[in-house]
């Protein structure tokens, strides 16, 4: 079951075109992101903090504009060793219309030592309730 983040476009986020911004799609699928975060590292403690992203990207379906109502869903595309890749759905609220499709890879990471770290039993027990269906 994708987690999903609702959200309605503000007027600063749109260009001289009329249309969101190609860049603020990234800060919509960012912001999605926040609850798989809590539920990763409950504290959010960000002098501990236990990820990094790799890559992220972004295919653009058709626009977006000011005030209008946004769902972002969230689900778990691949879980690797160290890593794993998120789906992000940008629909509109109401029609369900695509928006925009964005994938982020994000690494277990370890700050103090510069370098990946295997994800957890627990880390990926929760990935999984978020698993596509293969």
């Amino acid at each position: 079951m994708p987690l999903t983040t609702q959200l309605q476009v503000r007027f600063n986020e749109c260009d001289g075109l009329g249309h969101v911004n190609n860049a603020v799609y990234y800060t919509y699928m960012e912001t999605a992101r926040i609850e798989l975060f809590q539920m990763l590292d409950p504290e959010m403690n960000l002098n501990n903090w236990k990820l990094i992203v790799a890559s992220t990207s972004c295919e653009y379906k058709s626009q977006a504009s000011f005030a209008q109502w946004l769902k972002v869903s969230t689900e778990v595309e691949r879980i690797g060793t160290s890593s794993f890749t998120i789906l992000h759905q940008i629909n509109d609220l109401k029609t369900d219309e695509l928006i925009a499709v964005g994938r982020a890879v994000l690494v277990h990471y370890d700050y103090q030592k510069q370098r990946s770290v295997p994800l957890t039993r627990d880390m990926k027990k929760t990935l999984q309730s978020l698993h596509l269906p293969q």
